[in-house]
C-alpha cells in the first residue's frame, strides 16, 4: 500500500509539470505556427486566429502535429462588451476549422471555444485572440525554439 501511495504521488508530481508547461500564460510566449494564439484542450492544442467576420482554429497534439478536421465539429462563444454571438464552426480542411459571423475585432474581446474532434467528447478552450503578448523568437527549425516540453 505504501509503495501504491508513493507511485500515486509520484505520477500527481510528473503531471503537475506538465500542466504548468501548456499553462495559458507559458502558451502565450509561443510563437504559433499561424500567427493565432494557443490553448491546451485535454489531449489537444488549438491555435485560434481571428479576422474580422472570421474564426479559424488549428488543431495539433501535443507534439505539435496536426490533427485532422475531418469529422470534427465545433462552436465559438465570441463576447465583446456586451456582445455575445454563437458562432459554428465546420471542417476547412488538413487541420483547420472555420467559421464566419458578426462581431468586433476588440483588445478585450473573448472567444470560448467548445470542439469535438472526430467523435471524441467536446474539449473547451478560452481565448483572448487579440490581447497583447510577450511572444518569444520562431527558432529556424522549430516554432518552439529549444523548448522540448512538448515531447513527452
Amino acid at each position: 500500500m505504501k509503495l501504491l501511495h508513493t507511485l500515486l504521488a509520484a505520477a500527481a508530481l510528473s503531471f503537475a509539470g506538465l500542466a504548468f508547461a501548456h499553462s495559458d500564460e507559458y502558451l502565450d510566449t509561443i510563437a504559433t505556427p499561424h500567427g493565432g494564439q494557443m490553448r491546451m484542450a485535454g489531449m489537444h492544442h488549438f491555435e485560434l486566429v481571428v479576422e474580422q467576420g472570421t474564426l479559424t482554429v488549428y488543431l495539433t497534439d501535443h507534439a505539435d502535429q496536426p490533427v485532422a478536421s475531418a469529422g470534427a465539429s465545433g462552436s465559438a462563444t465570441v463576447l465583446v462588451g456586451k456582445n455575445r454571438s454563437t458562432i459554428p464552426l465546420t471542417p476547412a480542411g488538413d487541420n483547420r476549422l472555420t467559421g464566419k459571423g458578426e462581431f468586433a475585432l476588440d483588445a478585450a474581446m473573448r472567444v470560448v471555444l467548445s470542439i469535438s474532434v472526430a467523435g471524441q467528447p467536446a474539449e473547451q478552450a478560452r481565448f483572448t485572440p487579440l490581447a497583447p503578448r510577450q511572444v518569444k523568437a520562431i527558432a529556424t527549425e522549430h516554432s518552439h525554439g529549444n523548448d522540448d516540453h512538448h515531447h513527452h
